[in-house]
């Protein structure tokens, strides 16, 4: 009797320790980020790499970005977009446990491209800050100078840790590396969101209003935030509340990305897009 009732006190917690809602809604989320990288992906390439292709002719962001007369930074912001495409695009596969078991060799070098891909990016970035700085001012270069920082930081931390056989350490920081990649473009889809429910009241045209000011760690930090929720929901003895609070958590922010890749579809990403391809 003793030992029938120390089972049954112990199912609950080991119910607990494996719920499923937490990996599924982990999932839900990296699909939907996964389909949106894609679409961005495809902006990027059509809009700042058609841009660097036509000799950014007019102005613009783009010109801006890639002006002739300032090689260094056109060549730093040229490869954090590249590189950024590449994340975006490979980032979910990494995180995929089946093809990490069944192809661990596709897992392992597609992992170097990924890594080295954010190197690229954060230096990228740093490099176009150093040499022309952001729109924004001081404030902006330091806040993306730590984005940037902190994606070669996650990004090597998951090289380290794989090369020395601690993959437990390894998949922690591949997920923080995750979390910080798709920054660059939850940025994007932040301020979009926030034009259309709030008609962008605290932005303006050199980003220095309180809104922007608020934007500087709102598009990392939070994804930071969630990503150490998600990664402590899944430990085993892990309690029903926080598993509970990081599903909702991770079902809201599925839901809210879902609703703002619409969004950015119809109205930004999808013109240059079908432009760019079809010549529209």
């Amino acid at each position: 009797m003793n030992e029938a009732a120390a089972r049954l006190a112990a199912f609950p917690a080991a119910l607990v320790s494996w719920h499923p809602a937490v990996r599924w809604a982990g999932t839900a989320l990296a699909a939907t980020a996964w389909f949106s990288g894609c679409l961005f992906a495809l902006y990027i390439l059509a809009f700042y790499g058609g841009a660097l292709i036509d000799g950014a002719a007019g102005s613009g962001q783009a010109a801006r970005m890639f002006d002739p007369a300032a090689l260094r930074a056109s060549v730093g912001i040229g490869l954090h977009l590249l590189a950024g495409v590449v994340l975006l695009l490979l980032g979910p596969i990494q995180l995929i446990a089946a093809l990490r078991a069944r192809w661990p060799k596709l897992h392992r070098w597609s992992g170097r491209v990924y890594a080295s891909a954010a190197m690229l990016a954060g230096a990228g970035g740093l490099a176009f800050i150093l040499a022309r700085g952001t729109i924004g001012g001081t404030q902006m270069d330091v806040a993306f100078s730590i984005y940037g920082l902190a994606l070669m930081l996650a990004a090597g931390n998951a090289v380290r840790h794989a090369r020395a056989g601690r993959f437990e350490a390894h998949r922690a920081w591949a997920i923080r590396l995750f979390a910080l990649v798709i920054g660059s473009w939850l940025y994007r889809i932040e301020y979009t969101g926030w034009r259309v429910l709030a008609g962008g009241a605290g932005h303006t045209a050199t980003f220095d209003g309180p809104f922007d000011t608020a934007m500087l760690y709102f598009f990392f930090v939070p994804n930071l935030l969630l990503a150490e929720t998600f990664l402590r929901a899944k430990r085993n003895g892990a309690g029903l509340a926080l598993q509970a609070a990081t599903t909702l958590a991770l079902a809201g922010a599925t839901a809210a990305l879902a609703l703002l890749t619409y969004l950015l579809a119809l109205r930004a990403w999808g013109p240059p897009i079908v432009a760019r391809l079809f010549g529209g």
